[in-house]
């Protein structure tokens, strides 16, 4: 009798100890987790669950300005022609008041860049209707920029330095003459598209500077000119005589810039021909009807 009160003394201390170290553990994981705060001073706000992530950076950040050109597939496109990768958590937000803003990374619209020097990506972009201040100099971003890629061989050829045929995004961008009327378009003409004076029409940059992407396969050899919906208004060179069409081979790069000049148009020239409805071809880049021959004069 008196052992098994002895034993049943001793389990009931063993359970009231560790029922007073659970109490003890309980109240140190619950102060751990909710703290306690003194009279009067608020709690912390939590952060909003809709707020947008930013990308932690592997490197310092380089701050950049610039007017955006296009936003897309990845890829932010600014009036310089260069194409950077965004981060896949790109921050956007006002340029102003670093808060939400109701402003797209599209055309025209000035931005803020922010890049990780560690990857080289745009990790955030601070819009703004209006030109902002200079931070870092174009110099120091430029070697970011995704025409600097490594080309790719294509692996059926053993290794050689060949084509792989995959999608590249080619960027056109022209500056125009400031005669250039504003309320005319600007096309890129193409062999590809039968030489239609209005293949491909461009988005305005500025009253001097059209922009346009397109995807092509790289290998692939693109002959173009510039008009503007005719072929009477086409490009002209710097001595006012019809070029040769331009002509761009498809590297395997990421994104391919190109960037090109019109010195003037036909239409603008006071000895324009009238083209007719001829078109430019590798064999005949200057394709204009030339006048007919005066008659004799009568003795």
């Amino acid at each position: 009798m008196t052992s098994r009160m002895l034993r049943f003394g001793y389990a009931a201390v063993g359970a009231g100890a560790l029922a007073a170290a659970t109490a003890g553990t309980f109240t140190a994981a619950v102060g751990a987790v909710v703290p306690t705060f003194a009279p009067g001073t608020p709690a912390p706000t939590p952060p909003p669950l809709t707020a947008t992530a930013t990308p932690s950076p592997s490197g310092r950040l380089l701050k950049w300005t610039g007017q955006i050109l296009d936003d897309r597939s990845g890829f932010v496109f600014f009036t310089t022609g260069d194409g950077f990768r965004a981060d896949p958590q790109l921050k956007i937000d006002d340029a102003a008041t670093g808060g939400p803003t109701a402003l797209q990374p599209v055309t025209r619209v000035y931005a803020r860049a922010s890049f990780d020097t560690g990857t080289g990506r745009v990790v955030e972009l601070a819009l703004s209707h209006r030109p902002l201040p200079t931070d870092a100099a174009y110099d120091e971003i430029k070697k970011f920029a995704v025409a600097l890629s490594t080309p790719a061989p294509n692996p059926d050829l053993g290794g050689g330095a060949g084509f792989s045929g995959r999608a590249v995004l080619v960027s056109f961008t022209v500056e125009v003459p400031s005669r250039t009327p504003l309320t005319d378009p600007v096309y890129v003409a193409t062999d590809a598209s039968g030489w239609s004076a209005t293949a491909i029409r461009m988005d305005r940059v500025d009253a001097l500077h059209y922009r346009v992407s397109r995807d092509f396969a790289s290998g692939t050899i693109i002959r173009y000119r510039y008009t503007r919906g005719s072929w009477r208004s086409a490009e002209r060179n710097q001595a006012g005589m019809e070029p040769e069409p331009h002509t761009l081979l498809v590297q395997n790069v990421d994104v391919e810039p190109v960037r090109d000049t019109v010195y003037s148009w036909g239409d603008q020239q006071q000895s324009a021909p009238d083209l007719g409805n001829s078109i430019p071809t590798p064999f005949n880049p200057i394709p204009f009807n030339t006048p007919p021959p005066l008659a004799p004069k009568p003795h």
